[in-house]
């Protein structure tokens, strides 16, 4: 049969007649309690021991008065064996089946013992990096973008005055005024159109003049020259620069083009700016 200890649930294999006839105190091989085990149930096979056994097949050869006492010294020697067991704390388990887990023992103060790398502490480190760019890039881009930021969500003005940022330190952005027409600034005028061969070719020569009717230095862009037929459509055009390409206040700067086979149809000749500004 089995028994299981009540204190360490250790477990051992016992033979059922060591517990007969009453029962009888036993103790445990692992954590030395004693408690005591009642005697096992009717349908519990009982095994005598093999001392038992021969001293009954002895008996039988014997005569029956010889049986009679020798049967009560064995009873009496029985019984003291039984008081002294009872006595002395017993322990007729033949192997424990199982063992419980030992518990851990705290370490000792003062003990050297390797010191444990936190394995969470590199990850945690990553985080509080990445939260930290983050962060400044928004308040980068806050402070970078407040003309973009005001100017979509006009109440965070507020926000940008309160923090002392009113705009009244930004940095002005130099742009170019605005210039008056072309029309007002330079003004084409001495168009002398005619005829020359050069390399036996027929040339269609034009000259002219740009004037700056303004107070200030002006650029001259290109021009671009037109020749119109009857019916004042364009029948050939072409661009060109002047040799120089400024003029002062008040003064005039010659320019002069060839366009060699012109074309016979031309009856007029167009000479305008490439731009309006």
């Amino acid at each position: 049969m089995i028994l299981t200890c009540p204190e360490c649930k250790s477990r051992y294999v016992v033979n059922p007649s060591a517990l007969m006839p009453s029962g009888r105190t036993v103790r445990c091989a692992k954590c030395s309690h004693n408690w005591f085990e009642k005697k096992p149930e009717d349908d519990v096979e009982v095994v005598p021991p093999q001392e038992d056994v021969a001293e009954e097949n002895s008996e039988a050869a014997e005569p029956k008065d010889n049986i009679v006492d020798k049967y009560k010294s064995t009873e009496k020697e029985k019984e003291n064996k039984e008081s002294k067991k009872s006595e002395e704390s017993s322990e007729d388990f033949d192997f424990p089946i199982s063992t419980p887990k030992k518990r851990r023992r705290p370490v000792p103060k003062g003990s050297n013992l390797p010191a444990l790398q936190n394995q969470k502490y590199g990850s945690n480190k990553l985080g509080w990096i990445s939260l930290l760019i983050f962060v400044t890039g928004m308040v980068s881009a806050f402070l970078i973008m407040q003309d973009t930021i005001t100017h979509s969500w006009p109440a965070s003005k507020k926000l940008y005055y309160a923090i002392g940022l009113d705009g009244s330190d930004a940095v002005d952005v130099q742009t170019e005024p605005e210039l008056d027409p072309i029309e007002e600034r330079l003004v084409i005028g001495g168009l002398s159109p005619r005829r020359e061969t050069i390399n036996n070719i027929s040339n269609l020569v034009i000259a002219g003049t740009v004037e700056n009717i303004s107070d200030e230095i002006q650029t001259i862009p290109e021009l671009r020259v037109r020749l119109l037929d009857e019916s004042r459509n364009v029948v050939r055009e072409w661009s060109f620069s002047p040799e120089t390409n400024t003029v002062n206040p008040g003064e005039k700067v010659d320019f002069e083009t060839a366009l060699p086979s012109p074309p016979p149809e031309a009856r007029d000749i167009s000479v305008i700016f490439t731009t309006n500004n």
